[in-house]
């Protein structure tokens, strides 16, 4: 039996050890929660840019949601530029009309089929110094207007739909 020693009190020092315990694994535990939380917050946001290969065979549903990614991921990033820096980007937190996998997908389909009346060097939307085309505005809705009737059909398939709907097919040369 090991001699006791003078004032020592063995409950008291198993308490205040115990204390020291909690508090050093809840710093350390609270610190780790903050390097993970810095860490997130502190990563680059990258914004998907989606190419024609991979929007290719979307349905009119998928490409929508696609579309949308790419819009609110551009407003996410003007937010986070205004809080960072006191001001927006541009002064708008819209995504270039390139990069708009509803566009991308538009004019692949043009292209393709060489449909009547589209220049493709103008902007087909919100272009400050440029008239949006009345083809380019009619053919978009006309698209709305068949991916609405049936989200699971083909977003090209629906663009050329559109496109007859429109009569804005190429007439086949008789040889």
């Amino acid at each position: 039996m090991r001699p006791a020693l003078d004032g020592f009190n063995r409950e008291a020092c198993c308490s205040l050890f115990g204390r020291m315990k909690l508090f050093i694994i809840s710093a350390l535990l609270f610190v780790s929660a903050s390097a993970v939380a810095l860490y997130i917050l502190s990563r680059p946001h990258e914004i998907r840019h989606y190419t024609e290969a991979e929007l290719t065979g979307l349905s009119c549903a998928e490409i929508s949601e696609k579309n949308e990614e790419v819009i609110f991921a551009y407003h996410d990033a003007s937010i986070r530029e205004y809080k960072k820096a006191g001001s927006f980007e541009n002064g708008v937190g819209l995504p270039k009309e390139e990069d708009l996998p509803f566009v991308i997908l538009m004019k692949k389909v043009i292209r393709d089929n060489d449909f009547i009346g589209f220049d493709l060097s103008k902007p087909f939307f919100h272009s400050v110094s440029i008239a949006t085309p009345r083809v380019h505005a009619e053919f978009y809705a006309e698209i709305t207007s068949v991916c609405s009737k049936n989200s699971l059909l083909d977003a090209m398939e629906a663009m050329v739909q559109a496109a007859k709907n429109l009569n804005l097919m190429r007439k086949p040369e008789n040889p």
